[in-house]
């Protein structure tokens, strides 16, 4: 079965790579598939990552558990993480939850 989601990694410059994001985060591959995601971007070189989640209809719980651990990762090796380009179904669960008081977040 194909997951509900896309993920696509674009270098913008030396600094900044972004990880697009399409599609449902849920089921029980999702976080483990997120995590694979993120992984490969600790080890890049740059020190801006940028989500870009407008095209993302929904995400579960383990994958905001996931979403959590890679910024705190990260800012252990001196990296940012934000999210640039928000649906508003997930803005809403985001500011629910107020995940905007750890992770900048964009509409």
């Amino acid at each position: 079965m194909q997951p509900e989601y896309v993920f696509k990694i674009y270098e913008k410059s030396e600094d900044e790579i972004i990880l697009y994001i399409s599609g449902t985060l849920m089921g029980e591959k999702a976080p483990m598939d997120l995590q694979k995601q993120f992984d490969i971007l600790i080890q890049k070189p740059h020190t801006h990552i940028i989500l870009n989640m407008k095209e993302t209809t929904g995400i579960n719980s383990s994958c905001i558990g996931r979403l959590f651990m890679a910024r705190k990762h990260l800012a252990e090796k001196g990296k940012t993480i934000k999210i640039r380009g928000c649906s508003d179904n997930l803005m809403r669960t985001f500011q629910i939850i107020k995940a905007n008081q750890l992770i900048e977040i964009e509409p």
